[in-house]
């Protein structure tokens, strides 16, 4: 026997998962209730199929028969309600989920997900991006939104780590049943490691010019000795110009 758990989830999330997965539209219409059996009628595509649900040991049996498009869609027009969804897939390890986006008779998003043993069932732990369980809720069977309309709506948060942990099953990173418990000051699962600075080099300091030596001063005796030579180049100086003068005033012989 087939269990079937089912989640709320945040209209953003689902739409997430459609761009990414793409989606496939299916239209149900459910026939009236029966008191020991129920039926409808879905058409996937071209695929047509009539089923029929009993109720056997207490619990539900499935029979389902195929039949041409045109079939279902005659059986459709004389059904009392009817539901549009997009489904898309998406698997957490080996099992997969489908993700439900109504649109008649209104915006709804639901998680499903099938497990053929009850253990595995109940030892299911949904993913942060799973919304508020929903699967004792019969207003939210397609059969009861079908001929009863939309359940009331719920509020469904929405987290930082419920965004990252299903980008991470997107990109096939999360298995089945692993929990997200995040250490205090981790980064979230999936979310990127800050972008580091790169260093830029130091700007070096210009550099200084050696200054020119400074001239040691010179002591009493060398400024006295460097008076003397200069009083005595003056000297020298002049004794030539008067030597030549008095050369050329000399009278020359004949």
């Amino acid at each position: 026997m087939i269990t079937t758990r089912r989640y709320l989830i945040a209209s953003s999330l689902a739409r997430l998962i459609r761009k990414e997965r793409g989606g496939n539209r299916l239209t149900e219409g459910h026939f009236p209730n029966q008191a020991d059996r129920s039926s409808f009628v879905v058409i996937d595509g071209d695929k047509g199929s009539l089923v029929l649900v009993t109720t056997g040991n207490g619990f539900p049996v499935e029979e389902r028969t195929d039949v041409p498009r045109t079939h279902a869609e005659a059986l459709l027009d004389v059904t009392p309600g009817k539901v549009d969804y997009v489904r898309s897939t998406l698997s957490i390890g080996a099992r997969e989920v489908r993700i439900d986006r109504f649109v008649t008779p209104g915006p709804l998003d639901l998680i499903s997900v099938d497990f053929e043993k009850e253990d595995d069932s109940r030892d299911f732990r949904p993913l942060p991006w799973f919304g508020p369980e929903v699967t004792g809720e019969a207003g939210y069977q397609n059969r009861a939104i079908a001929l009863e309309g939309l359940p009331p709506s719920l509020d469904v948060p929405l987290s930082n780590a419920a965004l990252n942990t299903l980008l991470d099953t997107l990109e096939g990173r999360l298995g089945a049943n692993r929990t997200y418990a995040p250490q205090k000051g981790a980064r979230d699962a999936g979310e990127p490691e800050p972008r580091r600075a790169q260093a830029q080099p130091a700007e070096r300091p210009a550099q200084r010019q050696p200054a020119p030596p400074e001239k040691a001063e010179a002591s009493p005796a060398e400024n006295d000795a460097a008076d003397d030579d200069q009083d005595g180049l003056n000297l020298n100086i002049e004794d030539n110009v008067i030597r030549e003068l008095a050369r050329s005033l000399r009278p020359q012989r004949r």
